[in-house]
């Protein structure tokens, strides 16, 4: 009995170990859950602003990225899939935030992105900070490594967060997962 206590204790430690191997560790000033996200004004690449508070009413994932960022164009496939799951849903709203770019030429590197990739994201450019790097939202929202997104409720509350990427998983299962999420928040109001 002692023996098939032990072994079921060994097993719960290494699922529990696992599933804290992979989760996120969050920066320690992160905008904790269920508060409002920081609002913003962030110009697109045809110079308009965009207010995340005009969206209030809708789900909105705010996806952190940069052109030199490897795992976020890997993950563009997953975002590009939840885009397509939700393009005729008009309560869900994909804002693709560009940010933490090393060269002045970030806007013509994104739209070239898009174009190379043929995506079609609303892409948003952070603004500088007091340090003079393209990174004024990302300190706001406690980001220290991209891709990170976040979903924000119909109130504009952060609801989940997510930081890089599961490579443990495919691209199928990654979008499921996000979508899921996505579900999560929508009928949690």
């Amino acid at each position: 009995m002692k023996y098939l206590f032990f072994y079921g204790f060994v097993l719960a430690s290494k699922i529990l170990f696992r599933r804290s191997a992979h989760a996120p560790v969050m920066p320690a000033d992160t905008i904790p859950f269920n508060q409002a996200a920081p609002d913003f004004s962030l110009k697109d690449f045809n110079g308009k602003t965009v207010f995340l508070s005009s969206f209030k009413g809708k789900v909105v994932i705010l996806y952190f990225w940069a052109t030199w960022c490897g795992p976020c164009h890997e993950n563009f496939l997953v975002m590009q899939k939840a885009v397509t799951h939700y393009k005729s849903d008009k309560k869900v709203v994909f804002l693709f935030i560009d940010t933490k770019e090393r060269s002045e030429e970030y806007v013509r590197l994104a739209k070239e992105d898009m174009a190379k990739l043929q995506y079609n994201f609303q892409v948003l450019f952070n603004e500088k900070g007091a340090d003079g790097k393209q990174n004024k939202y990302s300190k706001i929202f406690g980001i220290s490594g991209i891709p990170t997104e976040f979903i924000l409720d119909s109130k504009g509350i952060i609801k989940h967060r997510s930081d890089g990427y599961d490579p443990e998983l495919n691209n199928d299962q990654r979008a499921e997962e996000l979508i899921k999420q996505i579900e999560l928040v929508k009928t949690s109001l």
